[in-house]
């Protein structure tokens, strides 16, 4: 049975002095279901990176038999069919019949051996039997066969998406790591990959939605504020587990906090007494040897009791060291006099020959939390930058000097330092107090927006957002790469506030619990 072992493992991003692991021992079987979990910014992706091999460990060493393969992943090819994309994506295949077909069309014997090479290679990648397995899989995942005629570049994200994830479970001796295959699609489109990956096996799944995690993995792996735990059971077992826990945790953390307390002062004084030992030993040395002796068992007495003490005190602190707090979120608005913020009017608006909107009509009130749904493709993005004034229409009508906020999809801030990029104090404090309570806590000085992970960056987005002075604020998918806890605080923070709010978001539960207005497009 294959292995994936993961040996003393620590690894830290050594140009900005952030740990990420310290002494991480792990051993996989490849058959199972892995979902990966843990907040942002705790070395998800990382993680995926150095088992796939991307990045060295700085100590100890991962051991595997089989080959990872990472998602997502860049496509070069030369091939525009998707047919033949798909085959060249599974390991070269397209390639290597192109090149068969010229041996045998030139009829040189010199390459003969050649063809036998590469015809060995693509009989053991399953070459002759890989259309029919692309079509079984085209069915798991819920696509048309038809779309295997067509031009790659033609096809959807959600579809090229699918059709990318299908080509690594087709490699041979595949391992497969997806770092969060449902980010960006609708509904329809993450059902497909969840219907597809529940008859998988063979893979590690980075992913916050909780729905997907309990539906097709059968063990948790939870990168944890001290530690990585590795448990048997879905996403709902962890978090039972967790709350068991975490429950023990909160009803014992005052008592613990009074004893290691205590413990500590204890610690103070077997020190002072262990040197007031130490010194009357030397005080009393020429006095004779009963003495010495008197006071040397007291100095040792007095040591053994502090390091007692000390083990007693870790051990206590231990209990704490993965609970969990989460910060109550804040979102602050202007009040304004006229309610009707922003009103569309007849809007008819769409791309080369495709129609988004046709006699569009919509007014945005004080105190609205509109929901914009459908499926990709349906212009909710473009209706954001069209309400924001990206996009500008004579259709579109605002308040007099309206304040609108908004989060995107990719962060408006790429790269450069944060401190380069905030222009006054007042912003500047109310981003920092939100990344605090968003649980980002190493903006540091010195490092750049890119190295930050992808819920880093899109928290930093929202933080930039909730932060700049508003009436109305707009946000276009917020919890793609979030956390759960993220999850919880803007949910929390949207039915408290009730704040003047446009969003996009794929996820069924949180639109439905915050949204009094839904809009489907």
């Amino acid at each position: 049975m294959a292995k994936i072992n993961i040996n003393n493992l620590t690894y830290s991003y050594k140009e900005y002095y952030q740990p990420i692991f310290s002494d991480i021992n792990l051993s996989i079987d490849t058959d199972w279901k892995l979902g990966l979990i843990g907040r942002n910014g705790r070395g998800k992706t990382t993680l995926l990176k150095l088992i796939n091999g991307e990045l060295e460990p700085d100590i100890g060493h991962i051991s595997k038999n089989v080959n990872t393969e990472y998602f997502p992943y860049s496509i070069e090819t030369k091939y525009t069919n998707t047919l033949d994309v798909i085959k060249e994506n599974i390991g070269l295949l397209k390639t290597k019949e192109d090149i068969m077909d010229e041996i045998i069309s030139s009829n040189n014997e010199k390459r003969f051996d050649e063809y036998q090479r590469i015809l060995d290679e693509y009989v053991e990648l399953e070459g002759f039997s890989v259309e029919a397995s692309i079509k079984k899989e085209f069915y798991l995942m819920n696509l048309s066969e038809s779309l295997l005629e067509q031009n790659f570049d033609t096809l959807s994200g959600g579809e090229k998406t699918k059709m990318l994830i299908i080509a690594l479970f087709l490699r041979k001796n595949a391992f497969v790591l997806l770092d969060e295959p449902t980010n960006h699609l609708d509904e329809e489109g993450k059902q497909a990959v969840f219907n597809y990956l529940s008859q998988k096996k063979g893979f590690i799944l980075v992913s916050h939605d909780c729905e997907l995690l309990d539906d097709v993995v059968d063990h948790i792996i939870s990168i944890n504020k001290s530690d990585i735990s590795l448990e048997k059971g879905n996403y709902s077992t962890w978090l039972d587990n967790k709350n068991m826990i975490e429950l023990y945790e909160y009803k014992t953390k005052a008592r613990l906090e009074r004893e290691i307390k205590e413990l500590e002062k204890n610690s103070v004084m077997k020190r002072s007494w262990g040197n007031v030992a130490n010194k009357e030993k030397a005080e009393f040395r020429t006095f004779g040897r009963s003495n010495d002796s008197r006071a040397a068992k007291f100095m040792r007495q007095a040591k053994a009791s502090e390091r007692n003490i000390q083990k007693n005190l870790e051990e206590k602190k231990n209990l704490l060291k993965n609970y969990e707090t989460v910060s109550d979120l804040d979102i602050n608005q202007n009040a304004v006099e006229d309610d009707a913020l922003v009103t569309i009017i007849n809007l008819s608006f769409g791309y080369s020959s495709k129609l988004l909107f046709d006699n569009f009509t919509l007014q945005i009130r004080q105190g609205d939390q509109i929901w914009l749904r459908g499926n990709n493709g349906t212009g909710k993005s473009t209706l954001l930058k069209l309400i924001s004034g990206e996009i500008s229409s004579k259709h579109v009508f605002y308040q007099e000097n309206i304040k609108i906020a908004q989060s995107y999809q990719e962060p408006l801030w790429q790269n450069g330092l944060i401190n380069q990029l905030i222009d006054y104090n007042e912003f500047k404090y109310r981003f920092f107090d939100i990344c605090k309570i968003l649980d980002i806590k190493a903006l540091a000085p010195n490092k750049p927006i890119e190295t930050y992970s992808s819920g880093e960056k899109r928290k930093i987005d929202i933080a930039r957002a909730l932060a700049s002075e508003n009436d109305l604020l707009l946000m276009d998918e917020p919890l793609n790469y979030m956390d759960t806890y993220f999850k919880e605080q803007l949910e929390k923070a949207i039915l408290e506030y009730k704040p003047t709010l446009v969003f996009v978001e794929h996820d069924e539960v949180f639109g439905r619990n915050v949204a009094n207005k839904i809009i489907k497009l």
